[in-house]
């Protein structure tokens, strides 16, 4: 059994924006100018001029300059001010005509939503732990207050097309996340290995071999893949236009199963046998005793115990319940971004009860409106299906849910572990993944 560390860097297969292969493509954009898969308002677009222009026409796009004198001499359609990008678009045969604004939901919603939101939602310098977000989230809270999101929007009744490209745009942007995630995973990991030469005075030889899961592996691991997830569930339009409590419910539920997934689908695509990978390459086996001799010698008696004694039932549930069946299953993007987001959206499937504490659920609404979403990206990825030709789809489809119960209970039995290495201080966690993963709070001068 190989173990070098060669052999961890996923494959990301090329792909044009959007998640479709560049071979599909009709040409580029006559607006923007990247690859269009499709005509769209009777011009050949891509997906990101096709979405501008609907929602100018939908919300009266004025059509003033905001940059007199800089747009003219500007080639690039997306450096462009909304009113000349819009400008171009009709310029290059869009036309207000094509829209149908009865099957668009962007500008019936709009007034409804947004007060709907405006009722549930205290402004954000009015926030406070006790009365606007769950016990302890104020920088995650924060942190969702600032980042740029989408549109709140949900995405109009879609025809095969549109399924199509709901799909490889969600496809794609997970896959660009992921591959920023491992950059900056990687530039994590030389920057100790500078840092330890630097220490030793003298220039060692990269060590290839299998390592064991360190304190500071966790702690910057479970960082990168806390802000990952921040990141990924920003450019979803369904979990922008949800008030912030019930965001906020849904991002400290679906945080750890998520984190799951993601160690599951790498260890996956590794392929090696009772080992259990996180995002770095280090590893939670078994056994010890199943790791290389040259590992095995870099494990202290303490470090082998806790695996052995501690640790051992989340390694088990989280190989035989998580990787394993990946791994049989061999998932292709499109169905693990929809896996990811059949969890997000099952983390709020759950009615209110005020008996039970009605704070710990989302609203009724909410659900609804994920639950609607929800049914939209199931359909994309039957559209993808018989778009690939891909057959027993729905047995496919079948095993893709099942394994939603596995990662659950292995995400209960980790968070059940590093609940002990925090008590223990066996390891430490960020002030944001604490919040997000154990509810607490921590303040700067708690730092020791």
């Amino acid at each position: 059994m190989c173990f070098s560390r060669e052999k961890m860097a996923p494959r990301m297969p090329l792909t044009a924006v959007g998640g479709t292969p560049k071979s599909n493509a009709i040409g580029l954009c006559l607006i923007c100018k990247e690859l269009s898969f499709g005509k769209h308002y009777g011009c050949i677009s891509c997906l990101g001029c096709k979405t501008f222009f609907r929602r100018a026409v939908m919300h009266n796009q004025d059509t003033v300059c905001k940059k007199p004198g800089f747009c003219e001499f500007e080639v690039s359609a997306r450096r462009l001010c909304r009113s000349c990008r819009f400008r171009r678009c009709l310029e290059m045969g869009m036309s207000r005509e094509a829209l149908q604004p009865k099957r668009d939901l962007i500008g019936r919603q709009r007034r409804r939503r947004y007060q709907a939101v405006a009722s549930s939602v205290t402004p954000p310098n009015q926030f406070s732990p006790c009365t606007s977000s769950p016990t302890g989230s104020e920088d995650a809270l924060k942190f969702l207050n600032n980042s740029p999101a989408n549109e709140p929007i949900l995405m109009p009744s879609c025809n095969g097309e549109c399924l199509l490209e709901l799909i490889a745009s969600l496809t794609a942007n997970d896959k660009a996340i992921r591959a920023r995630k491992f950059e900056l995973i990687r530039a994590r990991t030389e920057a100790k290995r500078l840092s330890d030469v630097a220490k030793q005075g003298t220039k060692t030889a990269q060590d290839t071999h299998m390592k064991i899961v360190l304190h500071s592996d966790l702690f910057n691991v479970t960082q990168i893949e806390m802000f990952s997830i921040f990141e990924w569930i920003q450019t979803l339009p369904i979990f922008c236009s949800l008030p912030v409590n019930d965001q906020m419910i849904l991002l400290k539920r679906f945080a750890m199963p998520c984190n799951v997934l993601e160690y599951g689908y790498f260890t996956a695509q590794i392929g090696l046998d009772d080992v259990w990978l996180i995002s770095n390459g280090t590893c939670m086996p078994r056994s010890v005793n199943v790791l290389p001799i040259e590992s095995k010698t870099l494990v202290t008696e303490d470090r082998k115990w806790r695996q052995e004694n501690l640790y051992r039932q989340m390694t088990d549930r989280c190989i035989d319940e998580v990787s394993t069946p990946l791994r049989k299953l061999q998932l292709k993007p499109e169905e693990l971004v929809t896996l990811k987001i059949l969890l997000l959206c099952s983390c709020g499937n759950h009615d209110q009860n005020v008996e039970d504490g009605g704070s710990l659920f989302i609203s009724n609404e909410s659900r609804r409106m994920t639950s609607k979403w929800k049914d939209q990206v199931i359909a994309g990825l039957f559209q993808y299906y018989n778009h690939e030709g891909l057959k027993c789809s729905a047995e496919r489809f079948g095993n893709i849910v099942l394994l939603i119960s596995g990662i659950v209970s292995a995400a209960s039995a980790t968070l059940e572990s590093y609940q002990i290495m925090r008590l223990f201080k066996f390891a430490s966690f960020d002030r944001i993944s604490e919040q997000i993963l154990f509810g607490v709070t921590r303040h700067d001068d708690d730092d020791d």
